[in-house]
C-alpha cells in the first residue's frame, strides 16, 4: 500500500492508495469539492482516506466512515 497526503479544509489528510496509483487524487479532491451531502455531515476533520479505484472511504476525527464514489 502506498500512502500520500493531500490539504482538505486547511488540514493535512493521510491518504492511502489501495490498487490504484496518484493519478486518481485529482478525482479524489473534485470528488471532495462537489459532494456537498456526505462532507456537510462530518462534524470533525478528515483524518485519513483510503482510495480505491472507484471510490474513497473517509475516516473523521471521531471514528466515522463516509463512502465517496468516484467519478
Amino acid at each position: 500500500m502506498i500512502q500520500t497526503n493531500i490539504m482538505f479544509n486547511q488540514e493535512l489528510v493521510n491518504v492511502n492508495l489501495i490498487g490504484t496509483d496518484h493519478k486518481l487524487i485529482p478525482s479524489l479532491l473534485h470528488a471532495l469539492k462537489t459532494n456537498k451531502i456526505t462532507l456537510g455531515s462530518i462534524q470533525k476533520p478528515l483524518v485519513q482516506v483510503d482510495l480505491y479505484s472507484s471510490e474513497a472511504i473517509l475516516y473523521s476525527e471521531e471514528g466515522d466512515k463516509y463512502r465517496v464514489p468516484l467519478f
